[in-house]
């Protein structure tokens, strides 16, 4: 499964690298994206299985656009990244909306 990160930190002490290392270890094929290195965003440039949020609504409004043209059948807003009107745009292109945690869906089988 093709999966976009969207707030990606190195800092191993955050819940989106823990993320990541989580769905390589299940054989996803992940790409990461740290919004605030203005050349990563070049890389969302295709379809994806799913988009996992790591970011506050603020940053997810603003980069709203570019996220939408992914065309990903499914975002998971993690906890803190809830965003309704973000949401609201994610199910009128057609994308399953899933409100919670990347890390206890893979740990639970519910990915």
């Amino acid at each position: 499964m093709k999966v976009l990160v969207f707030g990606y930190s190195d800092s191993t002490d955050r819940y989106s690298n823990i993320a990541t290392n989580l769905l390589n270890d299940y054989k996803h094929e992940v790409i990461t994206i740290n919004p605030r290195i203005e050349a990563e965003l070049s890389r969302i440039n295709t379809e994806y299985d799913t988009l996992t949020l790591y970011v506050n609504p603020q940053i997810g409004d603003k980069f709203a656009d570019i996220l939408l043209k992914s065309k990903p059948k499914r975002v998971i807003f993690n906890p803190g990244t809830e965003n309704s009107n973000l949401q609201k745009k994610f199910e009128s292109i057609g994308a399953e909306v899933v409100i919670g945690c990347t890390l206890v869906m893979l740990r639970t089988n519910q990915f």
